[in-house]
């Protein structure tokens, strides 16, 4: 099992927290007990010296026959005890200890050097400073030594007692540092989050939405103007093509129906049915362009409650007449109470009519179509013609993509203009097969409450 480095911040930051904790628990208590050490023995050694220098201050020739040296009551009750583990001894250029204290026989002077200046060395648990000092013309050195096992060195019981007390407080607020540094992160990471959420409701329709930087840290803040700015060149993007668009539609439609008007006039019939479909088919992609455009400007204050049965009744009243013209039976199915959807009625009278006008086209004179409301919302559209041979019927409702493409009376564009008008809804489509063949297409539009 291989463990890689995680993609989540929080994970990453927590993990790298971890291991800082961790070097910290372990290398901080190392330094301070190193720490602690190095200035206990500066100290000792500071009190040793001064300790042989108040004995050179009270060298005198008086020595008595034991070879003790005669101290002041104070130094010489210091040194009279084993209990805090002193002793001192005075040694000659030979090597000759010419007096010493008490308890001094375990300390091993021999092994300290005689330097010319003071020095202090550990040997066999014992911290010895040897101090030079010149005394009738000769040069003695007075050495001083702390037995670091008896009671009276309590610096190592002191050091241990507290890395203890050190250690029972540090590890504490090591631990805690990952707990705040969670909420914290968390928090940051939650108001990120609803930003993101709010970035990705941006759609279409709510281009004039911009995002909040309120408690974001500075960080993340040129991100959010970078997303405000994206936002505001895509709606002014919408907004110029759609003013293209509506200005394109505009100036066809004069011509183009000042052309039909003309080309009535030809007398050949068969040119004339001709150039007459050719402007039908222009007209016909022009107004799919007019409702293109208007899409664009849809929002969700457009999105009221409509009743499909009275839509899908008005929407055929129109569209009969160039159904029945065309040799179209149409058959009209819909329950008796209103089915109501949250809606726009242009733009599902326009889907409606796309999918009406698609039946007509791409099938039979004759073939008989049949609108239906049902009573969950879905309006559908059946013909008996020749079904759909797509085998991926997704690419139906791309833009400009066409089944038959040897014909001239469709740019690609009805059910793509459906597909958008479905999506505007929340709803989808379905595309099938008839239940008696023919092409089924039906559109799944969401309930409106029924408190509404």
């Amino acid at each position: 099992m291989r463990f890689g480095w995680p993609r989540s911040l929080i994970a990453r930051i927590l993990l790298l927290e971890g291991v800082a904790i961790l070097c910290a628990a372990i290398l901080i208590p190392l330094l301070t007990g190193s720490v602690l050490q190095r200035t206990k023995a500066i100290y000792q050694e500071k009190l040793l010296v001064a300790q042989a220098q108040s004995i050179a201050a009270e060298l005198t020739q008086a020595r008595s026959d034991a070879g003790h040296l005669l101290l002041p009551p104070a130094l010489e009750a210091l040194y009279a005890s084993t209990y805090d583990g002193r002793a001192f001894a005075i040694v000659a250029a030979t090597g000759r200890a010419v007096a010493f204290s008490r308890h001094a026989g375990g300390v091993p002077w021999q092994a300290v050097p005689r330097s010319r200046t003071a020095r202090s060395l550990w040997r066999a648990g014992y911290v010895i400073v040897s101090v030079p000092v010149r005394l009738s013309g000769a040069t003695l050195w007075i050495l001083v030594s702390q037995d670091e096992t008896r009671p009276g060195a309590i610096t190592d019981d002191i050091t241990r007692a507290f890395l203890t007390r050190y250690l029972a407080l540090l590890l504490p607020i090591l631990l805690l540092l990952p707990v705040v540094n969670s909420v914290l992160i968390a928090r940051l990471v939650r108001s990120v989050r609803q930003v993101s959420d709010r970035a990705a409701a941006i759609g279409p329709r709510s281009l004039h939405v911009r995002l909040a930087d309120t408690g974001l840290p500075t960080e993340v803040r040129p991100l959010v103007d970078a997303t405000n700015g994206l936002v505001e060149r895509l709606e002014q993007s919408f907004a110029a093509q759609a003013e293209f668009v509506g200005n394109v539609v505009h100036e066809l439609r004069t011509p183009l129906a000042t052309l039909r008007v003309r080309l009535d006039a030809v007398a050949d019939d068969t040119l004339r049915a001709a150039l007459l479909a050719q402007a039908d088919r222009m007209s016909h992609v022009v107004s799919q362009l007019r409702d293109l455009a208007r899409l664009d400007s849809i929002s969700d204050e457009d999105l009221v409650a409509v009743d499909l049965v009275a839509l899908a009744r008005d929407t055929l009243a129109q569209a009969a007449p160039m159904a029945l013209a065309s040799g179209h039976p149409v058959a009209f199915v819909a329950p008796d109470a209103p089915v109501r959807v949250r809606g726009n009625r242009v733009l599902l009278d326009i889907a409606l009519t796309n999918l009406l006008s698609n039946a007509v086209r791409h099938t039979a004179a004759g073939t008989a179509i049949e609108v239906a409301v049902c009573a969950n919302g879905a309006l559908v559209v059946t013909d008996r013609g020749p079904g759909i041979t797509v085998s991926d019927r997704s690419l139906l409702t791309q833009r400009f993509w066409r089944a038959d493409h040897l014909r001239s009376d469709s740019a690609g564009i009805g059910l793509s203009l459906v597909q958008r008008i479905v999506d505007l809804h929340d709803g989808r489509i379905e595309i099938g097969d008839g239940a008696d063949g023919g092409a089924r297409f039906a559109l799944l539009l969401p309930l409106m409450p029924a408190s509404v």
